[in-house]
């Protein structure tokens, strides 16, 4: 709809036209002045009468507009009221909710502090408990803490002593290929040691070692540079027997190591038996100088080294020095008892086979 400003416009161009054609008719002499000024006069009249009836229909359109609109706001005012006296009405609600709740609250705080009150002695003696369970703790933690703290000075000087074996080792030995890995369950270090050293001082004829592997290629370097004679390895699993030939074969020592395929078999001695290796691979084995027991395996039964002595000692030099391995274990110590108590066996005076990683026990026939 055209605004009242435009129709005003459009009212006084109309008029001006009027006005304009009203003096071309009366200058063409077409009309009479004062005709033509009536004329005019009427038409203004009424140009302004449209305007005048225009404009106030405008307002009423409007006032209505506006009335409706007010209308609805009250409608809406209404609803908002509605609904803020519900809310006025749950807040008071919950405000008498929240003060019974309160005192309720006040109550049982009265009726803690009562029975802290009564029980205080008892909160006492808890509290007595407590701190003395925080002091034995602290203990605890400290004796832990120590023990901890030994056992790792313990393992570091262990460390070190294997360093220092590996470093003599190599010093002795120029290998040819790059040798096994030692500890774990390998020998260690300060076995090898042992062993070298051991063919260096006496060099034996003929070295036996129950189980191969990394001790068959340092025995046989130490044979080779320092020795004369053998080493035979006894292995019962074809698996190791197969890596160990081959990493003999690896270091140019097949002409003096053999790693013999000696598989277990029921060995009896008395009313007791043990799996151990057949003899048919230990019947050409005499004069044997050096013997190294470090196998079967413990998982093989209970003692299961306990038959090297009794299989092999008649097969012995009288200068035999019997080296046992894995002497820390109860079970190997066990088995180290029984030769002493059974055989002409006796310790060698020279050994600290204590301080080895894994307990090392040096054993010698005792003299006539």
């Amino acid at each position: 709809m055209p605004t009242t400003r435009r129709l005003v416009v459009a009212a006084a161009a109309v008029g001006a036209l009027t006005l304009a054609a009203l003096t071309v008719l009366i200058l063409l002499e077409i009309l009479e002045l004062l005709a033509g000024l009536t004329l005019g006069l009427l038409t203004c009249a009424l140009g302004l009468m449209l305007l005048v009836t225009v404009a106030v229909r405008r307002l009423d359109g409007k006032a209505l507009r506006i009335d409706g609109r007010v209308k609805r706001q009250e409608v809406v005012l209404t609803k908002v009221t509605d609904a803020l006296t519900r809310v006025a009405g749950s807040l008071d609600q919950v405000a008498e909710a929240t003060e019974a709740h309160g005192s309720r609250r006040e109550e049982d705080l009265r009726a803690i502090r009562a029975s802290l009150g009564e029980d205080r002695v008892n909160t006492m003696l808890v509290r007595q408990e407590i701190e003395g369970a925080i002091r034995d703790l602290g203990a605890l933690v400290d004796t832990r803490l120590d023990g901890v703290q030994s056992a790792l000075a313990r393992e570091l000087k262990q460390d070190y002593r294997q360093i220092e074996a590996f470093v003599d080792l190599r010093s002795l030995i120029e290998p040819r290929a790059p040798m096994p890995e030692l500890r774990g369950w390998a020998a260690s270090p300060d076995l090898m040691r042992r062993l070298v050293t051991h063919v260096c001082e006496h060099r034996p004829g003929l070295i036996v070692e129950c189980g191969s592997g990394s001790s068959s290629v340092w025995l046989g370097y130490a044979v080779e540079r320092f020795g004369r004679g053998r080493v035979v390895s006894l292995e019962h699993d074809e698996r190791y027997l197969a890596l160990s030939r081959d990493l003999v074969r690896a270091h140019g020592l097949s002409h003096i190591v053999e790693v013999r395929h000696a598989p277990l078999r029921p060995w009896r001695r008395g009313e007791e038996s043990w799996d151990w290796y057949d003899e048919e691979a230990t019947r050409d084995l005499d004069g044997i100088g050096l013997l190294l027991v470090d196998g079967p395996p413990t998982a093989t039964g209970p003692q299961a080294r306990y038959p090297a002595v009794p299989a092999l000692l008649e097969r012995c030099a009288k200068d035999v020095y019997i080296l046992v391995d894995d002497a820390a274990r109860s079970d190997e110590r066990a088995v180290i008892r029984r030769w002493l108590e059974e055989f002409p066996l006796e310790a060698a005076d020279h050994t600290a086979d204590h301080r080895a990683e894994k307990g090392l026990v040096t054993l010698t026939l005792t003299a006539p």
